[in-house]
């Protein structure tokens, strides 16, 4: 699930799967527990019945080693054996998650840290055309220039630097062998004049949704502009996001 996700995760209690001991004493049925249907459906699933069988069977020869009945053996028995066999019964906070995605399968740059530029921000000129062919992409979709190369497709971001330092910068695209792989970039703080490129023909890490192109110094300012262009490219041009995270000491 690394890089984006669909929903959430959730707690599966057990009580759900222990009737309650006046209808059926020791009884615990891990493929038909009390839930919704809407909860039942996302449950059935084999990783997730394997966990609930798991447990459910940790739970019996527990409660056989106590001579108690399943209703009456004490969670916190049962939570150290679970976890002793590799069971992650705490839920994730948000930090811990991957991003979440929005509609047509896009991550939400809301959830995304630092200076999120998204290509739906930009100021367009020239040939640009939107698409959501590719899953993953940072909020509702991303552009490409048809391979045109001709120096005239352009996209400008303006938008401020809350404080100096040095900034990391990640680009979002969508690799393959047909990518421009000398894409410009430019950032202008200040006096900061700063040129970049992007090979978009190298793959990105395992599991992200943006490849890091190595880290500048920035002044703070209230107007800063970060341009990205098709200025004597080779392939396709992929304009999806940039994102600027200061880089903490």
């Amino acid at each position: 699930m690394e890089g984006r996700r669909c929903g959430y995760p959730y707690h599966v209690p057990y009580r759900s799967i222990t009737p309650k001991a006046e209808q059926c004493e020791n009884l615990l049925v891990p493929v038909a527990l009390s839930s919704t249907h809407v909860a039942f459906s996302s449950i059935r699933v084999e990783p997730t019945w394997m966990i609930i069988g798991q447990s459910a069977g940790i739970a019996a020869a527990l409660a056989s080693r106590q001579d108690s009945s399943v209703q009456d053996l004490p969670y916190d028995v049962l939570k150290d054996r679970l976890l002793s066999q590799g069971q992650v019964l705490d839920l994730p906070t948000e930090e811990e998650l991957p991003p979440k995605r929005v509609k047509k399968g896009g991550i939400d740059p809301e959830s995304l840290e630092g200076i999120v530029l998204d290509d739906a921000t930009a100021e367009l000129e020239g040939t640009w055309k939107r698409s959501t062919g590719f899953g993953g992409y940072i909020g509702s979709g991303y552009l490409h220039d048809e391979a045109i190369g001709d120096g005239t497709s352009r996209a400008k971001f303006t938008f401020s630097i809350p404080e100096s330092g040095s900034y990391e910068v990640f680009v979002a695209y969508f690799p393959h062998e047909t990518r421009a792989k000398a894409v410009p970039l430019e950032i202008i703080a200040g006096e900061n004049n700063i040129r970049m490129s992007i090979d978009e023909t190298i793959p990105l890490p395992t599991g992200k949704s943006l490849r890091s192109l190595g880290t500048v110094e920035l002044p703070s300012a209230e107007e800063a502009t970060l341009t990205i262009t098709n200025t004597n490219t080779k392939g396709f041009v992929i304009l999806d996001a940039v994102v600027l995270r200061i880089v903490k000491e």
